[in-house]
């Protein structure tokens, strides 16, 4: 089984990379994080009012500076359909619960894609990342906030894509 997460997905990528590795083939990793840890107090303070709080504006600055037309129309329906309360748990599961994952014993081939313009999970963390996992590739989108699958989509299908077409070459 191939996997792909972005940002919550990700992380729940991750754990199920972790804990069943038997039962995959590669991961990709895209716009997400090793846990909460990997922020100090005041990033996680940031990101929990962000979310509690979206606003137009704060869902306009996920996306990056080269986000297809209609991507934020797509975001703004997408999170005005989200049931507020449940979401609201969820997110204050992730950052009570989802600490430093020891990301270093993820051994299937891994894709970490970020976006140069990444607010949420930035860059560095993405290098940090593909750093700690043996083996892992990065490609950093240009132009691309925090949801590259829904900024570029033809992009990020395609990296997503020449990176299974090599797994399935390799087995």
């Amino acid at each position: 089984m191939h996997l792909v997460g972005l940002s919550m997905g990700g992380r729940i990528a991750r754990n199920f990379a972790l804990r069943h590795p038997d039962r995959l083939r590669s991961l990709v990793l895209a716009g997400t994080s090793p846990g909460f840890d990997a922020l100090s107090g005041a990033e996680v303070k940031r990101f929990v009012a962000e979310r509690r709080n979206a606003t137009p504006e704060s869902v306009r600055r996920l996306l990056g500076s080269r986000a297809v037309a209609g991507a934020y129309e797509q975001l703004l329906e997408s999170v005005e359909r989200v049931h507020q309360a449940s979401y609201e748990k969820t997110l204050e599961a992730s950052v009570a619960q989802d600490r430093a994952a020891p990301i270093e014993h993820i051994k299937v081939p891994t894709l970490v894609i970020t976006g140069d313009e990444d607010k949420v999970y930035p860059p560095a963390m993405a290098q940090d990342i593909a750093r700690r996992i043996s083996g892992a590739e990065l490609i950093t989108m240009q132009g691309v906030g925090h949801l590259s699958n829904l900024e570029q989509p033809d992009e990020f299908n395609q990296a997503v894509l020449d990176f299974l077409i090599r797994q399935e070459k390799h087995s």
